[in-house]
């Protein structure tokens, strides 16, 4: 036995090494995510209007995956795999799966309400509905926050929120606001002053005190309370009956594109006829688009599923372009900033005066 395993000592310890170096990379954690493509969905999945044809309407909305914290075999992997796209990992964010699924379904909830608001609007269908108030759907930065995912601010340091006020605006109203080193102004809030807050609790109304943190971006600190919210509102009524059947994916980004779904099948437009219309994008109820994340990825993904045209919103737009030119593909990219952007290109798409991909 010794002698074999002096004569070869040098192959059972490669065998014994070589797998525990793989082990220890693949638990090893970085400093990066990892977003990758998911799944493109067909909204006719999601909503159905009540003797309205979607047969020619081809709208899809776009999702990724997102791996928190990769191991380094991941990264090496993910550095090797064009279609992978990382990022630095923000240690503010709850990654948790528990936080994830209740964040993720009360902006899925906001994005399915406004598109519904938004694309009746534009179509020029009635629609009633209330605005309660910023409903919480992110908390990032503190171990303990007094307010909770899906609490709804009615009224910040004395002002009321309206749909003309929010949070923020109110804030800035209250105590001006700050330029900081990156050359931003941010609301002039101070370190570990508590600001008073009402919100609606499981319909109970809740007087909360928060303090602020300092949260580092772009290599400077400032203090903030560490709450991202939505106007919130409910449908009342509707000249049209529907039917909503939620979506197996999380998170505001499909809000776009189900608003330019609604849209095209109660004008009977036919704006997408024999198209793959694919994009990414929050909405409100005026149709806005906004910012999302993970863009880079979704471009991929849209691309994959063989879109025609993919809509991403200004925001976002510059990053999309690195991923598409990065690409080389033929699938036209539109920067948008709204819905009617979205409506007017197609309508120029369809009359045949747009040639080229931009």
């Amino acid at each position: 036995m010794k002698k074999f395993f002096k004569k070869f000592k040098f192959l059972i310890i490669s065998a014994l090494v070589v797998p525990m170096i793989f082990i220890i990379l693949g638990v090893v954690p970085t400093g990066y995510d990892l977003y990758v493509p998911a799944t493109v969905d067909d909204i006719k999945e999601v909503y159905e209007f009540d003797n309205y044809d979607n047969s020619n309407v081809n709208v899809y909305s776009v999702s990724i995956l997102c791996y928190y914290k990769i191991s380094v075999l991941t990264l090496i992997e993910a550095k090797m795999n064009p279609f992978a796209v990382l990022d630095e990992h923000n240690d503010f964010v709850n990654t948790s799966i528990n936080y994830q699924y209740s964040s993720g379904s009360i902006q899925k909830n906001v994005s399915l309400t406004n598109a519904l608001i938004a694309g009746f609007k534009k179509s020029e269908k009635d629609i009633n509905y209330k605005f309660h108030g910023d409903i919480i759907h992110s908390i990032y930065g503190q171990t303990q926050s007094p307010f909770k995912i899906g609490d709804i601010i009615i009224e910040c340091e004395g002002y009321e929120i309206t749909e003309d006020l929010n949070v923020t605006q109110a804030l800035v109203k209250k105590f001006g606001t700050k330029k900081q080193a990156d050359g931003n102004y941010y609301v002039n809030l101070n370190l570990n002053d508590k600001y008073e807050f009402k919100v609606l609790r499981n319909k109970e109304e809740v007087t909360i005190e928060a303090s602020t943190f300092l949260y580092e971006v772009d290599n400077i600190k400032i203090p903030i309370l560490g709450i991202s919210t939505y106007p919130y509102y409910t449908v009342l009524s509707s000249s049209i009956k529907y039917h909503i059947t939620a979506p197996s994916s999380f998170g505001p980004s499909a809000g776009l594109m189900q608003s330019l779904y609604i849209y095209d099948v109660l004008s009977n437009s036919s704006l997408t006829k024999n198209l793959k219309i694919v994009g990414t994008g929050t909405v409100d109820v005026n149709g806005n688009a906004g910012a999302i994340g993970g863009v880079k990825a979704k471009v991929v993904a849209a691309y994959l599923s063989g879109a025609d045209i993919f809509f991403v919103p200004s925001a976002n737009y510059e990053e999309a372009l690195e991923m598409h030119d990065k690409l080389n593909i033929k699938m036209k990219l539109v920067e948008v900033k709204n819905l009617d952007d979205a409506i007017n290109y197609l309508k120029k798409y369809q009359n045949g005066s747009i040639e080229s991909r931009v």
